[in-house]
C-alpha cells in the first residue's frame, strides 16, 4: 500500500514502517511542527516538573529519525535513503557540507518533495564547533524533529543499519528488545573492497559482501558501536553514541543499554567507550555494514576529497586503507534487500526525473575525476596504484588476512582446550611478610604464582617496639586503591596482587584479547600511598584490556633475582599465553623493564619510552645518569634489554634523538623488529610531553593495536610543535646558538597562534644578550 513520505511523517497501517516499494510525491515543504509520537510539549513539561513522569519516553516506537552529515555522497545517496526508508526509518535529518558533485541539489530536491529534512552545514556558524560533523549534532539537538522522536539513530552515508532478526525491519527489532530499552549499541561491521576495482553505479549492499569477522580484532576501530536510542535521556549527539544526561543512569532515573543482542552493557557505555571487546559485542538482532572502503576506485576519490565530518583530508591515506580493508569473512545478510532497494530506488528516479539526472551527473563527474586521479597516482606512485588496482596484489592480502584469522583461531582454541596446570605444592605460612594476597581466584587460568621464601629474621630476634603514643587527632581514613575496587566490585574481578620487598604485581584479567605490561618508571617508586596504581592503569582499564602491572618500591631498574623468577613463573604457568596479543609498555626504567623482560613473553609488542638500554658500566660507559640504577648489580639475567628484545614481534622506541644518551641507547638496538619513533624536543621526558598535548593515549593505544605505524606517529608529533614546552626547548637552543633572527620569527609564530604568554618570553629571550659559545 503505498504511504505518504512527507518529511517522513506518515505511517502505515497499526502505526507500522513503511516496507513497501510505493512512492507519493507531495512536492511540498514539510511543515517542521508536524510531530508523531512524543510531542515536545510533553517533554518539556516532563523535565520541568519536580518529579516527572518519564515512563511515557517508552510507550511509542512510531517515529524513527535519522541524524547524518554528508559530503560529496550522489553517486550513492539514493541507494542509503532507499534502504533505510524500506526497513523502517521515516524521517530523515540530513546535513551537507562543501558538495562539489551534486549532493548538495539532490538533497534541495527531496526537501521539497518533503521526503528528507535538509540543512546546508557548511558555513561556520558561532558558538558552534567549528567540525562540520559536531556542527550539525548541535543543530539537530535544537530540532523538535529530532528532540520528538521515538528513537534516532546517527550514521554516516557509508553506514547501513541492518537487522537480523524477524523479517530484517526495525519493527522486528523493537518487540525482541528487552522492556524499556533506552539504547542499542549496534557492533560495526567494517566492509573491505572485496577484491572490486571499478567504480561501478550498482547497488553497495550487493557488491561488497566480505567483512572483519565478528570475534577475532584485527584494528582497534573493528569493535566500535553505533547507537540507536530514545532522545530523552540525551545531552548531546556524538558519532558513535549520544552522551546521556548526568542524572540518567541513577536509580530514581534507571537507563537500560544494551547490546547488538539484546544483552544490558549499560555499566560499561553509561558515561564512555565507544568501541567494545568481543567479549561485549552482540550480533543476533543488528548490527552495522560500514562501507569504509568500497571499491579501489572509490577508496581513491575518498582520499581526494576528504571526509564530511573532518577537514583533515590526509586522515584517509593507505594506513587508513591497510586498518579498513578487512576482507575476512563473508557477510551477506542485506543483500536480501538488493532488489526490494533496486525497485524502490528506480521509482523515485521515474518519478523524480530531475533527481535521476542529478544522480547521472554526479556517476559522470565521479567516473572522470577517479579517472584523472587514478592517471596521477600511476604516474606519481606506482607502488600505491599497484596496492589499489593489481588484483594479485589485493588476492594475496585477503589471502594473508584469512591465514592470519585461521591462525588465531586455532590458538584461541588450543587456550581453551588446554587442560588446567597442575596447582603448586603448598609452602609453610610464612610469619612475617605475606608473599602473595588472592583477590579473586583464576580458576580457569593459571594458578597464582607463590615464590620461594625470603630470609626471615626469628620471631625470638626481633626487638619489642614500645607502644607509640595515641595521635592527637584520628588519621584521615585510607581510600582503597582504584584497581582494588575494581577487582571486587566490578565486572572483571579475577586478578590478584603479589607483594615482594623491592616489587609488587598486579594482574587484572577484563578480556583475553588483550594482555597490557606495563613497568613502573623511577618517579614513582618513592610514592607510598595507599591507593597507589600500576603505571598506565586507568588507561588500561578505560580500553577494556587486561593487564599485569609491576610496581617497583627501589630505585634498582628492576634488578632483583626473585623478579626475574616471578615473571618466568609467570610465563610457565601460561598467564602470557592466555591472551591473543601482549604488549609491554613502560618509560625510562620502565622502559629498561619493558624491552628486557619481554623475552618472557615471545611475540610481544615493547612500547619504550626514553628507554635505557642498561646501566651496565661495562656495557655503556658513558651513561652518567641515574646514580641508583648505576649502582645496582647488572651481573646476571636481563642485563641489556637490546639483547632481550630479539623475540619481540615490533619494539617501539620513543625517544628524543636531540638527547645525546637516550639515542645513544637507542643506537644499541639492532634488528628487523626495531621501529624508531623520534621525538624533537621532547628532551628524555617523552611520555610526559605526549601526555600534555593529549597524545600518549592515542599513541600507546595505537602502537598496541597495529593501527598507528611510524608515518601516522611522525603525523601526530607535528601538532605539538605549538606546545609551550616545545617553543620553550627550541627557544633554548636558538638562544644557545645566538639565532636572535630566528628567536624573533618563532615569537610571531606563537603569538599567531595563540600562545601570547611564550611569544613574550621568546621575544625577552631575542633581547638577551649572545651568551659566549663555551
Amino acid at each position: 500500500m503505498p504511504c505518504r513520505a512527507a518529511g517522513g511523517h506518515a505511517m502505515g497501517q497499526a502505526g507500522r514502517a513503511p516496507t513497501t516499494t510505493g512512492w507519493h510525491i507531495p512536492l511540498r515543504k514539510p511543515r517542521r511542527s508536524d510531530m508523531d509520537g512524543v510531542t515536545t510539549q510533553e517533554t518539556r513539561a516532563a523535565m520541568n516538573s519536580l518529579s516527572p513522569d518519564l515512563s511515557f519516553r517508552w510507550k511509542s516506537n512510531a517515529t524513527r529519525t535519522i541524524v547524518t552529515t554528508v559530503k560529496n555522497e550522489g553517486p550513492f545517496l539514493l541507494e542509503w535513503l532507499c534502504y533505510h526508508r524500506l526497513i523502517g526509518f521515516n524521517r530523515f535529518v540530513i546535513y551537507s557540507n562543501d558538495c562539489t558533485d551534486g549532493t548538495h541539489q539532490m538533497l534541495q530536491l527531496l526537501d521539497q518533495a518533503g521526503i528528507v529534512i535538509h540543512f546546508d552545514n557548511s558555513d561556520l556558524i558561532a558558538g558552534l564547533p567549528d567540525d562540520p560533523q559536531r556542527r550539525a549534532y548541535a543543530r539537530a539537538m535544537a530540532l523538535p524533529e529530532v528532540t520528538g522522536s521515538d528513537w534516532i539513530a546517527v550514521l554516516d552515508g557509508d553506514e547501513f543499519f541492518h537487522v537480523n532478526t524477524g523479517d530484517g525491519t526495525l519493527d522486528a527489532l523493537f518487540a525482541a528488545l528487552p522492556d524499556r530499552t533506552d539504547a542499542v549499541a549496534a557492533q560495526w561491521r567494517i566492509f573491505g573492497n572485496g577484491g572490486v576495482i571499478p567504480f561501478r553505479d550498482e547497488l553497495q549492499i550487493r557488491q561488497f559482501t566480505m567483512a572483519s569477522p565478528t570475534d577475532i580484532p584485527f584494528t582497534h576501530s573493528q569493535f566500535a558501536i553505533k547507537t540507536i536510542f530514545r532522545p530523552l535521556p540525551v545531552q548531546h549527539l556524538g558519532v558513535h553514541r549520544p552522551v546521556f544526561k548526568n542524572f540518567y543512569g541513577l536509580p530514581a532515573h534507571p537507563l537500560l543499554i544494551v547490546n547488538g543482542s539484546g544483552e544490558d552493557v549499560t555499566r560499561d557505555l553509561l558515561r564512555q567507550r565507544w568501541t567494545t571487546s568481543p567479549k561485549m559485542a552482540g550480533y543476533d538482532l543488528c548490527h552495522v555494514n560500514h562501507y569504509m572502503i568500497r571499491a579501489s576506485e572509490v577508496f581513491l576519490m575518498k582520499r581526494w576529497r576528504g571526509t564530511a565530518n573532518s577537514a583533515d583530508a590526509d586522515r584517509i591515506n593507505f594506513d587508513y586503507y591497510d586498518q579498513h580493508n578487512l576482507n575476512v569473512v563473508e557477510e551477506t545478510g542485506i543483500t536480501a534487500w538488493a532488489d526490494r532497494v533496486a525497485q524502490t530506488r528506480a521509482e523515485l528516479v521515474g518519478l523524480m526525473p530531475a533527481l535521476g539526472a542529478l544522480h547521472a551527473e554526479a556517476v559522470g563527474r565521479f567516473r572522470r575525476q577517479i579517472d584523472v586521479l587514478s592517471a596521477q597516482l600511476l604516474a606519481e606512485a606506482p607502488d600505491q596504484h599497484a596496492r589499489l588496482f593489481d588484483p594479485a596484489v589485493l588476492q594475496a592480502e585477503t589471502e594473508r588476512r584469512q591465514a592470519e584469522l585461521a591462525a588465531r583461531r586455532a590458538r584461541q582454541a588450543s587456550i581453551a582446550a588446554a587442560p588446567p596446570p597442575p596447582p603448586p605444592a603448598k609452602l609453610p605460612a610464612r610469619p612475617v611478610i605475606a608473599s602473595a594476597i588472592l583477590l579473586a581466584p583464576l580458576p580457569d587460568g593459571p594458578p597464582v604464582p607463590t615464590m620461594p621464601l625470603l630470609s626471615m629474621t626469628p620471631w625470638a630476634t626481633i626487638p619489642e617496639t614500645p607502644e607509640p603514643a595515641a595521635p592527637a587527632d584520628p588519621p584521615a581514613p585510607e581510600v582503597p586503591p582504584q584497581w582494588l575496587v575494581d577487582l571486587r566490585r566490578s565486572p572483571y574481578r579475577r586478578g590478584f596482587y603479589h607483594s615482594e620487598e623491592e616489587f609488587a604485581a598486579l594482574h587484572v584479567e577484563r578480556e583475553r584479547a588483550h594482555l597490557f605490561v606495563s613497568f613502573d618508571n623511577l618517579s614513582q617508586v618513592g610514592q607510598d600511598q595507599i591507593d597507589r596504581e600500576a603505571w598506565g592503569y586507568e588507561f588500561a582499564r578505560k580500553s577494556g584490556w587486561s593487564q599485569l602491572g609491576i610496581f617497583a618500591f627501589r630505585a634498582n631498574w628492576f634488578r632483583n633475582p626473585t623478579l626475574f623468577a616471578y615473571l618466568r613463573q609467570l610465563r610457565d604457568n601460561g598467564l602470557f599465553a592466555r591472551y591473543q596479543t601482549v604488549t609491554f609498555a613502560g618509560t625510562s626504567m620502565g622502559a629498561y623493564a619493558a624491552c628486557a623482560f619481554s623475552s618472557v613473553a615471545p611475540g610481544a609488542q615493547v612500547i619504550a619510552f626514553s628507554p635505557q638500554s642498561t646501566l651496565s658500566p661495562a656495557l655503556v660507559p658513558w651513561e652518567a645518569r641515574f646514580p641508583s640504577g648505576r649502582a645496582a648489580d647488572w651481573s646476571g639475567d636481563f642485563a641489556d634489554a637490546a639483547a632481550q628484545t630479539a623475540s619481540a614481534r615490533t619494539v617501539f622506541l620513543v625517544y628524543d634523538p636531540t638527547e645525546p644518551a637516550d639515542a645513544a641507547h637507542a643506537d644499541r638496538f639492532t634488528g628487523d623488529n626495531i621501529v624508531r619513533l623520534r621525538t624533537p624536543r621532547a628532551g628524555h621526558k617523552t611520555a610526559l610531553r605526549l601526555r600534555q598535548t593529549d597524545m600518549l593515549s592515542t599513541v600507546v593505544r595505537g602502537l598496541a593495536t597495529r593501527t598507528m605505524d611510524a608515518a601516522a606517529f611522525h603525523a601526530l608529533y607535528r601538532q605539538s610543535r605549538l606546545q609551550p614546552w616545545y617553543l620553550d626547548t627550541l627557544g633554548q637552543r636558538l638562544q644557545a646558538r645566538g639565532r636572535t633572527a630566528w628567536l624573533r620569527r618563532l615569537s610571531d609564530i606563537a603569538a599567531r597562534n595563540g600562545r601570547p604568554g611564550m611569544a613574550k618570553a621568546l621575544e625577552t629571550r631575542a633581547a638577551a644578550p649572545v651568551p659566549h659559545p663555551s
